[in-house]
């Protein structure tokens, strides 16, 4: 279960004047009629962080969009570093449920002007009473006394967050997404938390995409300090991955998660962190490359995903003795299942490459359409300067997985090797194409500009993959 939330202080937020990062936003115009025909509410100022590009508010075609303005604000926003204060609890697979307030948040001249443009003694008592029915745990009353103080000052940042954390408690997850868009439109301090929970508010509506977008934003803004609401985030962007398509991705949001958990026992951190099954199906669906959700394995799918789970875990907690043997039982109960012989080759790349190479060579015999096992093949095998025999499994993923970008990646650098710079480079600007965000495609992408002379735009993907590789590390952390 998730507790509710707790805002910090103005003098928290900044602490001196430091925040825990900070990412410029790109400048492209803020769409307002588009952000606030989603938060219905009344464009009365421009949200200071939200802008044109955000993947979270322009991918879905079916919102309500309207046209854009001419003007726009800019920022750097920084990411909280102490919003959370109160520990969470992870739901138990319906809704997370909050039981604590959240601190009132200082006013600001901004706040205290828009409040003398309502009526501010109605609207102080109104925001109490919501308080103190809160606080009192009683919740419809609380909801309605939010819902109509929210209304009286559309610009209340907290009033939103109670109100959208009311109802996430309540199950109300259809209200509680559009309260949580209203408030990461306007506010402009701390909006981090605030994505999570939009994330997870769509999670609970099973619109994933939308979801997996808030999640990952989420994380780039900043999720603040409480390490259970934290691998709480991590978890649902991992599992979210995993049935979009992205194992890998999803592997690293776990492994994180894992080592949250660990951190959090330290007197137990293996047994805690083996005795979450939730966490181990998730682990043992990404390493087995199952795009599906941890709720909807079938009952015969639970042993062999759970076995690879432990497995998987054991590997994020770089308990490779352990790991090991865990991988020599999966083989033997499940030596036909697919995926079980592509992570263990995985598991071996690192000590034993040529083992790992066999490992994949039988996945494809097993899975005759498995795409990973040829990447990694292709790339172990330019690693050894095979290139030829590299670029035959290479070639074959990106015919078996237009889609994935590594598949274009690791058939843009076999290419580079062998000298064929033109078709290098078609390669990997299919790659950046594909994945815009990830550093190492940029990265590739710079090598082979600069083999082809082009200096100046090798130096702009090298700035790209330097930019990216920073927010990555930064959000890792």
């Amino acid at each position: 279960m998730l507790e509710r939330l707790e805002r910090p202080s103005s003098a928290q937020l900044h602490n001196g004047g430091r925040t825990l990062f900070e990412m410029k936003v790109g400048n492209q115009r803020i769409v307002l009629s588009l952000i606030f025909a989603f938060c219905r509410i009344a464009p009365y100022r421009t949200p200071l962080f939200l802008d044109a590009g955000d993947p979270y508010l322009t991918a879905d075609a079916n919102l309500p969009f309207g046209d854009a303005p001419a003007d726009s604000d800019f920022l750097r926003v920084g990411a909280p570093s102490g919003i959370i204060a109160r520990p969470h609890r992870e739901a138990s697979g319906r809704h997370c449920e909050i039981r604590r307030s959240l601190a009132v948040r200082n006013q600001t001249p901004d706040n205290k002007q828009a409040q003398g443009n309502t009526n501010p003694e109605s609207f102080e008592k109104l925001a109490e009473r919501a308080q103190a029915a809160m606080d009192s745990e009683r919740v419809p009353e609380a909801i309605r006394l939010y819902d109509r103080a929210t209304k009286l000052r559309p610009d209340w940042p907290e009033g939103w967050w109670h109100l959208g954390t009311l109802l996430f408690d309540a199950g109300r997850f259809r209200e509680a997404r559009d309260a949580f868009a209203h408030f990461v439109a306007i506010e402009r301090q701390q909006p981090g938390p605030g994505f999570a929970m939009l994330g997870l508010s769509e999670f609970q509506l099973k619109h994933y995409t939308r979801a997996l977008r808030a999640l990952e934003r989420a994380r780039t803004l900043g999720l603040g300090t409480n390490p259970d609401f934290i691998r709480s985030v991590l978890f649902h962007d991992g599992i979210l991955n995993a049935l979009l398509g992205k194992p890998e991705i999803a592997l690293q949001c776990l492994t994180l998660a894992a080592n949250h958990i660990a951190a959090a026992h330290p007197d137990a951190p293996k047994d805690t962190v083996l005795a979450d099954l939730k966490l181990l199906d998730a682990f043992g669906i990404a390493a087995l490359r199952i795009p599906r959700l941890p709720s909807d394995l079938a009952a015969l799918q639970v042993p062999v995903v759970r076995l690879a789970g432990r497995a998987q875990a054991l590997v994020a907690l770089q308990d490779r003795v352990a790991a090991e043997t865990e991988f020599k039982q999966l083989l033997a109960l499940y030596p036909s299942e697919p995926g079980v012989h592509y992570m263990y080759g995985v598991f071996l790349l690192k000590e034993n490459p040529t083992l790992a190479i066999d490992e994949f060579r039988r996945e494809i015999e097993v899975s005759p359409s498995h795409d990973g096992a040829r990447i990694q093949l292709a790339l172990e095998l330019l690693r050894t300067a095979e290139y030829e025999q590299g670029l035959k499994y290479a070639r074959e993923a990106v015919a078996l997985a237009p889609e994935n970008f590594v598949a274009h990646v690791a058939c843009g650098r076999l290419w580079l090797a062998l000298e064929k710079t033109d078709r290098a480079l078609l390669e990997l600007r299919t790659a950046v194409k594909l994945a815009p965000g990830s550093p190492d495609a940029h990265f590739a992408l710079s090598q082979a500009l600069s083999e082809a002379g082009r200096k100046g735009e090798a130096a702009r993907e090298r700035a790209e993959f330097e930019r990216l590789k920073a927010l990555t590390d930064t959000a890792d952390r």
